[in-house]
C-alpha cells in the first residue's frame, strides 16, 4: 500500500505515506539464510537469528539499501550460484543485524494507521454480511499473511462470532506445523474455536491415484484444502446448504493473477461463497513489520528465516527454483518421499536416468498437461465422434455410471436391456449400450447439434469421466448443497433418487480432476505421422527470408541469398502454410501473402491455421496454454519424453520456434518470446490472444476443423472451447486464443455477412454452428 526505503540508520525498511503500485515484496535475511547459501565464505556476521541483517528483493540481496549479492538458478538438487556485487561492511567487519526496536518505531504511525483502517474494514464487512452468511471464518495457512489476517480479525470482531480453519494438506513444512500448534493454543485461550480439515487421502495416496499436481492441474488444492473445508463447515452447522465469508490472507502484489482480486469477492476460493481478503493492498514490507510490532504475541514462520519466499507444501508445482531447493536441502526426508514419487510415476523406462532427473530437474513435470508422463495414465477410456454419434468405450468398474445418470434426468423404465432412456430438460434421449468382451462397454448417443442436445452431451462426457476415473476424492460431494450426493467406506458413489439435477456435482473442469490428470492425448490427430516434430532442423524461418520471397517473386528460387541447408527448410515452411505447393509454385494464398507485402495479419492468421495441422507448431498450438510463461526449460524436458525424438531435435526445436514467434504470427496467438533466466533456459514464450481476429479467418478454421474431423459440419461452441476432448482438428480457439464471448460475436458476425457458408444458433443452452457441406476451406479464400 506504502512506498518503502531502506533505511541506513536501522538497517531496516522505512515505509512513507506516498502510495507504491507495485512492490518488489521486500523481505528479511537472516544468518540462517546466509548459512545455506554459504555467505560466510564472503562476508563476516555472528549466527545469531533474532534480527535480520539486511534485506531480499527476489534474487536481490540489499544490506543498507546497497546492493551486494545476487543468487542465480537452482532447483531441487542444484545450490543456486551467489554472485557477490558490492562489500556490505568494508575490511570484512561484521554485518550489522537491523535495529528491529527502532525500526518498528520509526514506523508506528503509518502501521498504527493502516491496522486502524483495515481493523475497521473487517468490522464493516461483518457488521454487513451478518444474517446473510451462516458463519464467518479465516482461513489459516500458518504463512505471514494468514498470521495477520487472523490477529487483524480477532481485534477487529468478537471472538464467539467467527472461527478459524487450518487445512492440513499433509505436504506442509514441518515449522509451519509448529505455527499452527502454537495458533491454535493461543486460540484457546482467546475463546476462537480452532478447527483443522484433513483429506481422508494421504499425499503418498492421492498422488499415486492423480499424478503429481501441476502448474495446470492444480487438483491438490480441491481435494487436499477446499473440500475437506466444505465437509468441514457442513458438519459444523450440520447443514448441507449454506454460506460462508472466509477471511482470506490473499495480498495483490503477490502476483498478476492475484492483483486483479476484489476486496470481497464471490466464488474465488469456495464456489458459492464469499471472501474477504483484509489485507489485499498491503505489501510484504508492511506485513512483516506488522508481525515485528506484535511479536509479542504474533511468531515468523521459520521457514521465512532461512529464506523460502512463501510457506505453502514441500513440493509444489507454484514454487520457484530456489524455494525447491531450500525445501531439499532443510527437509531433505520429507520433501525427497514426494519427489520420489514424480521420478516412480514418470514414464522413463529407469530410475535414475538422466532423463528423469531431468523432468524433475527442469520442471517438466510441473509443466506436464496430461497423463501422457505418467505410468498411472488409464488406457481403458475413449471417447470419440463417429458420424454422427459420440462413443464412449470404457472398462467397467462397478455399474456407477447408472448412479451418475441420475443428474442428467429421470431415467425410463425399458424392457430393452440395450438401450436406456432419460428425460433431460423435458425431452427423451436415448443411449445405447453396447457390451464388449473383458467387461468393457460402448456407449452411443447422437451428436446431432440439435436443441437441448449440447449441454446434454457435454454433461453426458462428463458423468461417464466421472464414474470411470472416480476415485472417491468426495469434491463432488462437497459441492453438492443438498446432501443427494455420498461416498460410502469402500468409496463407492451414492446419488439419491431426490437429486435436484442442480448441476453443482458436474461443474468441475473436464468433469472430474482424475480425468483431468490422466487422460492420455493421441498425438498429432491427422497430421503427417512420417514427419517429425524436428520440421526445419536449426533453419527456421526468418522475416528477412519472407521479405526477399516478395520481392523477388518468380525469381526466388533461383537468385535468393538463402544457404544451401536454409532453403530446403524455408520451402518445407512455406508449403506447411499453404504459401507454394509441391511444385514450389507460389498458391492462391501464396499471392494473396505477396500482393499483401505481408502486412496483412489476416493472410498470416490463415497460415497459422495451416501450420497448426503440421507437426512442429501444430504440437505447440495443442501443447501449450495462453497468458502463461512457456520456457525452454519445459519445452525441452516435454520433448525428451517423446519417442524418438534425438538430441539434435531438443537443441533446434526452441530456436526454431523462437524464429516463428519473431514472425507476425507471434501477434496473433503463436506467441513471441523473450530472454529468460537461467534456470529457464535462457528462453520463454508467451501466448495472448489475437485481439482483433478476422472473422473471415475464423471461417476458415473452421471448414479446416471440420474436414479434419472427417467431413462433419455439424458441431457446437462447446465442443470448439473444450479442448481436452482429442480430435483430428484443431480448434480456433486453441489457435487464436479467443473466448467464448469473442467466438459469439464472430460467430454471429458470420452468419450475418456470409449465411451462404455458415449459420448458427445461440439461444439456451443451445449453441450450434452449421456449416455449408458444398463449400470447402478454400473457398473461403476467395472472401480474402
Amino acid at each position: 500500500m506504502y512506498s518503502y526505503t531502506y533505511d541506513n540508520e536501522t538497517g531496516g525498511i522505512l515505509l512513507n505515506s506516498s502510495p507504491q503500485a507495485f512492490s518488489k515484496e521486500p523481505r528479511p535475511v537472516y544468518s540462517k539464510e546466509l548459512d545455506i547459501y554459504d555467505f560466510g565464505a564472503y562476508w563476516n556476521y555472528d549466527e545469531n537469528d533474532d534480527a535480520p541483517y539486511m534485506w531480499a528483493e527476489a534474487n536481490n540481496y540489499y544490506y543498507r539499501g546497497k546492493l551486494v549479492a545476487q543468487i542465480k538458478g537452482g532447483s531441487f538438487f542444484t545450490k543456486p550460484e551467489i554472485i557477490i556485487i558490492n562489500e556490505p561492511e568494508p575490511n570484512n567487519k561484521p554485518l550489522k543485524p537491523v535495529d528491529v526496536n527502532m525500526m518498528v518505531l520509526k514506523n508506528k504511525v503509518i502501521m498504527e494507521n493502516l491496522t486502524a483502517t483495515t481493523i475497521k474494514d473487517v468490522f464493516n464487512t461483518y457488521a454487513k454480511f451478518e444474517g446473510k452468511v451462516d458463519v464467518f471464518h479465516v482461513s489459516f495457512s500458518g504463512g505471514k499473511d494468514s498470521v495477520v489476517t487472523l490477529d487483524i480479525v480477532q481485534r477487529a470482531l468478537p471472538h464467539n462470532k467467527f472461527v478459524v480453519i487450518f487445512g492440513d494438506t499433509g505436504m506442509e513444512l514441518p515449522e509451519t506445523h509448529r505455527i499452527v500448534d502454537e495458533t491454535m493454543a493461543n486460540c484457546k485461550k482467546d475463546g476462537i474455536e480452532f478447527y483443522i480439515a484433513k483429506s481422508h487421502f494421504l499425499p503418498s495416496e492421492s498422488w499415486r491415484k492423480f499424478g503429481p499436481p501441476t502448474s495446470t492441474i492444480r487438483w491438490c488444492c480441491s481435494v487436499h484444502k477446499t473440500t475437506p473445508q466444505l465437509l468441514l463447515l457442513k458438519d459444523i452447522l450440520g447443514k448441507n446448504n449454506f454460506t460462508e465469508m472466509a477471511f482470506v490472507g490473499v495480498r495483490a502484489d503477490e502476483s498478476v493473477r492475484r492483483s486483479e482480486y476484489s476486496y470481497i469477492s464471490y466464488g474465488t476460493k469456495h464456489r458459492g461463497q464469499y471472501s474477504c481478503n483484509p489485507i489485499l493492498y498491503w505489501n510484504s514490507a508492511e506485513v512483516y513489520l506488522y508481525i515485528y510490532s506484535n511479536r509479542d504475541r504474533l511468531q515468523l514462520n521459520e521457514v521465512y528465516k532461512r529464506g523460502n519466499t512463501r510457506a505453502g507444501c514441500l513440493v509444489c508445482p507454484m514454487s520457484t527454483n530456489r524455494n525447491d531447493y531450500l525445501n531439499f536441502r532443510c527437509n531433505l526426508d520429507q520433501t525427497k518421499a514426494l519427489t520420489d514419487m514424480i521420478f516412480d510415476l514418470n514414464c522413463s523406462e529407469k530410475d535414475g536416468t538422466p532423463e528423469k532427473v531431468s523432468y524433475v530437474e527442469n520442471n517438466g513435470w510441473k509443466a506436464r498437461k496430461n497423463g501422457r508422463d505418467l505410468k498411472i495414465a488409464l488406457k481403458d477410456y475413449d471417447e470419440v465422434v463417429i458420424g454422427k454419434n459420440l462413443s464412449i468405450t470404457f472398462k467397467n468398474h462397478d455399474n456407477s455410471w447408472k448412479q451418475w445418470l441420475k443428474t442428467l434426468g429421470q431415467i425410463l423404465p425399458t424392457d430393452n436391456t440395450n438401450e436406456i432412456r432419460i428425460i433431460n430438460k423435458g425431452e427423451v434421449k436415448i443411449i445405447r449400450v453396447i457390451e464388449l468382451e473383458n467387461n468393457y462397454i460402448t456407449i452411443l448417443v447422437s451428436n446431432e447439434a440439435t436443441t437441448g442436445n449440447v449441454l446434454f452431451l457435454k454433461n453426458l462426457r462428463k458423468i461417464f469421466r466421472k464414474s470411470h476415473y472416480c476415485v472417491a476424492c468426495k469434491v463432488c460431494q462437497a459441492n453438492c448443497k443438498f446432501g443427494n450426493l455420498s461416498f460410502d467406506e469402500n468409496g463407492k458413489v451414492s446419488i439419491s433418487d431426490n437429486c435436484t439435477r442442480c448441476g453443482q456435482c458436474l461443474d468441475i473442469d473436464t468433469g472430474c480432476l482424475v480425468y483431468k490428470s490422466l487422460w492420455l492425448s493421441k498425438g498429432l490427430g491427422n497430421m503427417d505421422k512420417k514427419r517429425t516434430l524436428d520440421c526445419y532442423a536449426a533453419h527456421g524461418p526468418k522475416m528477412e527470408w519472407f521479405q526477399e520471397f516478395v520481392k523477388l517473386r518468380d525469381d526466388f528460387n533461383k537468385n535468393n541469398s538463402l544457404g544451401s541447408a536454409q532453403k530446403p527448410m524455408f520451402n518445407r515452411f512455406l508449403k506447411d502454410a499453404g504459401i507454394i505447393d509441391d511444385k514450389c509454385n507460389r498458391t492462391i494464398l501464396g499471392e494473396k501473402l505477396v500482393n499483401s507485402e505481408l502486412q496483412d495479419l489476416s493472410i498470416w492468421g490463415l497460415m497459422l491455421i495451416n501450420l497448426s495441422y503440421t507437426p512442429q507448431v501444430g504440437w505447440f498450438v495443442k501443447t501449450f496454454e495462453f497468458d502463461s510463461v512457456i520456457s525452454r526449460t519445459q519445452i525441452v524436458s516435454l520433448l525428451s519424453n517423446m519417442e524418438d525424438i534425438k538430441e539434435s531435435a531438443l537443441k533446434a526445436i526452441p530456436p526454431t520456434l523462437k524464429r516463428i514467434s519473431a514472425l507476425p504470427l507471434g501477434k496473433i496467438g503463436f506467441g513471441t518470446s523473450d530472454k529468460a533466466s537461467k534456470d529457464l533456459g535462457g528462453l520463454s514464450f508467451y501466448r495472448t490472444a489475437w485481439q482483433d481476429a478476422d472473422s473471415k479467418v475464423i471461417l476458415y478454421a473452421l471448414y479446416k476443423f471440420a474436414e479434419a474431423c472427417g467431413e462433419y459440419y455439424q458441431f457446437t461452441l462447446t465442443r470448439l472451447m473444450d479442448t481436452t476432448i482429442e480430435s483430428d482438428g484443431v480448434s480456433p480457439v486453441q489457435i487464436f486464443g479467443l473466448d467464448r464471448e469473442t467466438m459469439v460475436g464472430l460467430l454471429k458476425g458470420l452468419a450475418t455477412n456470409y449465411p451462404e457458408f455458415i449459420s448458427v444458433t445461440f439461444t439456451l443452452d443451445l449453441d450450434n454452428i452449421n456449416l455449408r457441406q458444398d463449400k470447402t476451406a478454400a473457398d473461403i479464400l476467395d472472401l480474402f
